[in-house]
């Protein structure tokens, strides 16, 4: 409760500063003030447009991260359990990490069109190697000797996986998963920077083109509220899957 309170009067506080500076100590036309993104957010919610691009935005990343964060865990836990594939694709796919998916847009909406398809494919390119790392080394942390002791008690493949592997690697991947919900609302926005029909990242560049500072504070707040709210659940979530995880002792 206590941090609780302190966040808040934090958060207050830096608003409040905003708000007094804005217009008078910096220029109104360059930074936007709380008041202005307010008053903003509730023209833009009262003619339905602002909530049918938030649910746009919130659709394409809500695929790209399931999509890349399963896709992302299972090649994971495959090249985790293949030496020899590992050894051979490893080069290949620190390569294809280091190719700055934002700018792969361009081609994606180039070759899918302006639709959801494009987006979902950049959320879920910068998701994948974020699951896949994690997943990776989730299985390459896992305590040789307790791998030792389960097989020696005549455990199966799959009672090894499910009693061992999955525990360990669950919270490396749900590590992942609250990483990558940035990284997927940011992708869904970059493609429809780039080429759109509807969405924040569409308000944001149309907001850009003519000049609204306002605007684009605007889809900035409103993007970080959901993005705060998405990871908010995913933390209530991970308490109750993981609920079985001792506490770390603090000392």
């Amino acid at each position: 409760m206590k941090v609780m309170l302190i966040r808040i009067a934090v958060i207050a506080g830096a608003v409040a500063l905003w708000q007094m500076a804005s217009g008078r100590f910096i220029d109104a036309y360059f930074i936007s003030s709380p008041s202005a993104i307010v008053a903003d957010l509730k023209l833009g919610f009262s003619d339905g447009q602002l909530l049918s691009d938030v649910g746009t935005t919130m659709t394409e990343a809500a695929l790209g991260l399931l999509l890349g964060m399963l896709l992302g865990s299972i090649v994971g836990l495959v090249f985790a359990f293949m030496p020899l594939l590992d050894k051979v694709m490893e080069p290949i796919i620190g390569a294809a990490n280091a190719v700055p998916r934002p700018a792969l847009a361009p081609l994606f909406v180039l070759w899918f069109g302006l639709g959801m398809t494009s987006k979902v494919l950049v959320a879920l390119s910068l998701v994948f190697f974020v699951a896949f790392y994690n997943a990776y080394q989730g299985v390459k942390s896992i305590d040789q000797d307790v791998i030792n002791s389960i097989r020696v008690m005549k455990a199966r493949r799959v009672q090894t996986l499910r009693f061992v592997v999955l525990p360990a690697v669950f919270s490396w991947v749900f590590a992942a998963f609250k990483l990558s919900v940035g990284y997927s609302l940011v992708g869904a926005i970059i493609g429809e920077f780039v080429g759109a029909t509807s969405g924040l990242g569409y308000q944001l560049a149309q907001a850009q083109g003519l000049l609204n500072t306002d605007r684009v504070f605007s889809i900035v707040v409103l993007t970080g509220v959901v993005a705060t709210v998405i990871l908010f659940a995913a933390g209530r979530v991970e308490k109750a899957v993981l609920k079985w995880r001792p506490e770390a002792a603090v000392a």
